[in-house]
């Protein structure tokens, strides 16, 4: 049992440091906003400050003074360990006070980023350079954003404004890396991984493009290594977890993927990519209701919209409902005309005379259990 004079000595080191850590966040150099509040700088909790610590002191400050510094101080360490979304909810607190601040602006284009929400991601750093705001780490987020929406022109001015100007030898290796592969050079991407395997294996954004392109091309045991390796440096990045899920999957354990792929979709507030994923994975593996019930998240106005939609059809009629897949089919024919694949099934669907209630059904179908 700690004694009342241990635990009174502990209480007085305790709020040394918090009153510590207020007097370094007041009086290190700082920026002001409109309102007169000092914003630390972006560097502040890196200086062989740990994030968890960080993160402590300051929810201790902030339960009797709200501050936007504070919770911007707060989601950069939680960013810091890829907790996408507590980060993304301490910075729209921060936005909530002081809305026209850049760097909180900044971090929050960067969070929806990481969280897959590119719209977001794109209003807000556009928003960034029509105030000026000017830094080869937006230009490079622009690139991101523009690669992963699939406009590779808009992607490559953006990574040739950021190469002008000076960038460190690892941001300029992630920068030739998204322009080879925004252009579709695997050749050089292959060849600059080999060069530089040390490079892409330590850093975060480059070990997500190396895990996301390079699992069909190493071998698994290598790759898996490789896996395990990151995902101990940063357990809670969802994107790593993410790949360990699809690895698992490729390797057919099954049950495992199912789980880890839980644990994903608790790291993403709406991911529609992940949806359509999670679709895929169910129908692969014969469990059609849970494939429908993932697709119908997916909304028709999406790019992965028309391919939910088509093996959507081919799980009703897995399970027998002949007159769904039909009206689905229907359906998407309106939304997609140039798709041929839909008017194709319907045409060897409707020229069939099958009894929707007689048709042969996939024998490893789930059946969903009635209440």
């Amino acid at each position: 049992m700690v004694s009342f004079g241990n635990r009174y000595r502990f209480l007085i080191f305790s709020w040394i440091g918090l009153l510590g850590l207020s007097f370094f966040l007041l009086s290190c150099e700082t920026n002001q906003d409109s309102k007169g509040e000092k914003i630390p700088p972006s560097t502040a909790f890196l200086k062989g400050e740990d994030p968890q610590r960080v993160i402590q002191y300051v929810s201790a400050i902030l339960e009797d003074k709200p501050s936007s510094s504070l919770y911007y101080i707060r989601s950069k360490a939680y960013f810091t360990q890829r907790k996408y979304l507590k980060a993304y909810e301490d910075i729209q607190r921060a936005l909530q006070i002081e809305s026209g601040d850049l760097d909180f602006l900044f971090l929050s284009a960067q969070i929806h980023y990481h969280l897959e929400e590119y719209t977001d991601a794109l209003k807000d750093a556009k928003s960034l350079e029509e105030a000026g705001f000017s830094a080869p780490g937006l230009w490079i987020l622009l690139a991101e954003i523009y690669a992963q929406q699939k406009q590779t022109k808009m992607a490559n001015y953006y990574l040739a404004k950021s190469l002008k100007v000076g960038l460190s030898p690892k941001d300029r290796a992630y920068v030739y890396t998204l322009r080879n592969l925004s252009v579709g050079d695997t050749l050089a991407w292959m060849k600059s991984v080999r060069d530089s395997s040390n490079i892409y294996l330590s850093e975060t954004p480059l070990a997500r493009l190396y895990f996301q392109h390079q699992g069909v091309r190493v071998p698994l045991m290598i790759y898996q290594a490789q896996l395990l390796a990151a995902r101990k440096k940063y357990p809670n990045d969802p994107h790593l977890l993410r790949f360990w899920a699809r690895f698992l999957a490729q390797i057919r354990q099954i049950p495992r993927a199912e789980k880890v792929y839980a644990s994903v979709l608790a790291s993403f507030s709406n991911n529609i990519s992940l949806f359509a994923e999670l679709g895929n994975f169910y129908f692969k593996n014969r469990d059609y209701y849970k494939a429908i019930a993932f697709y119908d998240k997916v909304p028709n106005d999406n790019a992965f919209s028309s391919e939910a939609m088509f093996t959507k059809s081919i799980c009703w009629l897995y399970l027998g409902e002949r007159l769904k897949s039909i009206e689905l089919l229907d359906s998407a024919q309106r939304l997609y005309p140039a798709d041929a694949r839909f008017k194709s099934l319907r045409y060897r669907l409707m020229n069939r005379n099958i009894d929707s209630t007689r048709a042969q059904r996939d024998s490893l179908y789930t059946e969903t259990p009635e209440n």
